[in-house]
């Protein structure tokens, strides 16, 4: 993969080209990879629970004829999607890939979004690079822009916030091409780069990357409007990035006033934020060992079973997929190459050194970062620092194109080849592929056809007119959180797959002018204690509810007000796959991890 430098015939237009097409190609083949380790990869965690049912419904809805800003499923029916931040996923690629809903191919809808998202990650950073190797006279080869690429591409935080939030993956595509903008010499072409990603990734991003990516390139493009003395790139920036704005106005206005009025714009507790930082001893450990480190701490626990209370399986579990996992890359070791250069700096890299830097403060958020937050509007809303993991590991690899390396072209293979091991071996070494949250149950009975049996049989019970309420005791719920079969039971938003219409949904942002019912659900997820069933039923007393009675055995009933209890469990598809164990999100998330 990695030729010596410097590489030739950089400047042909046939160079850049065939590079992409290398780069691509073997894009391609890693993402067929992760297909094998896990067919469907990035079908897991919300894009499962939360994202495939909110596609399929807007598919299903363009076929028909119908709007898709509308749900007829969730919150009550009627729910008005443009005004919730959550489901704001309008992007062209999504809507025409939501079209797969009316095919046998309808499941796939996420897997052909991300990797849609990955190639133009790929496209994206090898462009940069190239640009950059043509505009500064970089001696950098066509094997090591590779390496850079895919490095970038398939990070730990694109792999694991992929896998749980498609969403992430736009915001992360959008970065290499908003930087090639804001560097163009010529404003009219910085100006329209930027113009254009920044509707990809208003429209197909994340809000919390989104906004973050917005805070780090206006920094970056001030820095870069410093070092050349021109405010060119500020200008390809602001009017870029302005335009995109205005444009989509029309869409933004309905988010913003939905946020306002969701409890989520209320922001979190200043424990809540600060418990979810990266101390700075794991950050580092995870940018240079990544999940190398979890044997150690399992056979920790197998050999002093009862002796680590600082140390029990799901702390292990969290910290590998949260501060160890993101913080990964395979380029991460070159930084030792390029610390030791002794070429003189110019002002890309001083500047791109600053924002790794800063994006390192932010992902370990000292008491008094998190303080600010808490008293900007949007900021206190925002508890997980997945975001800064996006920008730093694009700015660490950018670093790593420009900065001329130290050492021999030897030593520099050699410590690529070991970053890459390091990486690599123990993600092939642990028993699960990345994710925070597997739902390996929920995915079984979706892929297997298990989800649309049990609905077939469970649907004719219910009256078109019925709404559900899902009701979860406690108990249950913290005995086994991550292997309930929330997609049997209708919560989260898979009453949009099962064709029924639930009292609830599943999202952080729903407004509450919206909500179909004034009892607010227990759990995160949409679903009900039991303890609030009186309450409901005189509220709604129409509301049917399906309840979780047991989980060993497993009981499922449907219940109504004065109708008898019917027991569902015999319309359960019996399962097929070993229960693996669970991966642990947060504790402080009521067992759902939400950016």
């Amino acid at each position: 993969m990695i030729a010596p430098e410097p590489g030739e015939g950089i400047n042909k237009q046939t160079s850049r080209l065939v590079l992409l097409r290398n780069n691509l190609l073997a894009s391609a083949l890693i993402f067929a990879v992760l297909e094998f380790w896990r067919p469907y990869f990035f079908l897991t965690d919300d894009n499962l629970d939360g994202a495939l049912p909110f596609f399929i419904e807007v598919g299903k809805h363009l076929l028909s004829g119908q709007s898709p800003f509308i749900s007829d499923h969730l919150f009550g029916g009627g729910y008005q999607l443009l005004r919730d931040p959550d489901f704001f996923g309008w992007h062209p690629l999504y809507l025409a890939v939501s079209l797969l809903a009316g095919t046998p191919f309808h499941n796939a809808i996420i897997e052909v979004d991300a990797f849609a998202l990955f190639m133009l990650t790929t496209a994206g950073f090898v462009t940069l690079a190239h640009y950059l190797r043509r505009e500064i006279a970089l001696t950098i080869s066509d094997g090591w822009i590779m390496f850079y690429t895919l490095s970038f591409t398939y990070t730990m935080v694109s792999l694991t916030t992929g896998a749980s939030w498609l969403s992430f993956l736009g915001s992360y595509s959008a970065l290499p091409w908003l930087v090639l903008g804001i560097l163009q010499k010529k404003f009219r072409y910085g100006a329209a780069i930027v113009l254009l990603f920044s509707l990809h990734q208003i429209l197909g991003g994340h809000l919390a990357p989104t906004v973050s990516n917005s805070i780090f390139l206006s920094l970056f493009a001030l820095g870069m409007s410093i070092s050349r003395r021109s405010w060119i790139p500020l200008t390809n920036w602001l009017i870029g990035y302005a335009v995109a704005v205005v444009v989509l106005l029309p869409l933004l206005i309905p988010i913003i006033e939905g946020f306002s009025a969701s409890y989520r714009a209320q922001g979190v507790t200043l424990e809540d934020m600060q418990a979810n930082n990266v101390p700075a001893k794991d950050f580092l450990t995870s940018i240079f060992a990544g999940m190398a480190l979890l044997p150690g701490k399992e056979f920790l626990i197998s050999i002093l079973p009862g002796k680590t209370p600082w140390l029990d399986h799901s702390q292990v579990l969290l910290y590998t997929t949260y501060t160890l996992a993101l913080g990964a890359s395979a380029a991460a070791w070159c930084l030792l190459p390029a610390s030791v250069s002794r070429t003189k700096w110019r002002g890309l890299e001083t500047v791109t050194l600053l924002m790794m830097i800063f994006g390192a403060v932010l992902i370990c958020r000292p008491v008094w970062i998190t303080e600010i937050m808490m008293r900007l509007p949007l900021f206190r809303s925002m508890r997980w620092p997945f975001r800064e993991f996006v920008q730093f590991q694009f700015f660490l690899h950018l670093f790593l194109v420009i900065r001329p390396p130290g050492l021999t072209a030897q030593l520099r293979r050699y410590t690529a080849f070991f970053g890459t091991c390091v990486l690599i071996i123990p993600m092939a070494l642990y028993p699960l592929p990345p994710t925070f949250n597997s739902m390996s149950w929920d995915r079984e009975l979706i892929l297997t056809g298990g989800f649309d049996r049990y609905w077939d049989q469970v649907r004719p019970l219910l009256k078109p007119t019925d709404r559900i309420a899902v009701l979860i005791p406690l108990d249950l719920y913290e005995s086994d959180r991550f292997e309930e079969p929330y997609s049997l039971l209708g919560t989260f938003n898979y009453a949009a797959l099962a064709g029924v219409v639930n009292a609830w949904g599943y999202s952080p942002t729903v407004p509450r002018d919206q909500v179909y019912t004034k009892t607010y659900a227990y759990y995160p997820f949409g679903a009900y204690h039991p303890s609030q069933k009186q309450a409901l039923m005189a509220e709604r007393p129409e509301l049917k509810f399906i309840t979780l009675e047991n989980l060993h055995p497993l009981k499922i009933t449907l219940s109504s007000r004065d109708g008898p209890t019917i027991d569902l469990t015999a319309f359960v598809p019996p399962r097929l796959f070993e229960k693996p164990a669970p991966v642990a999100p947060s504790p402080a998330d009521g067992g759902k991890a939400s950016p």
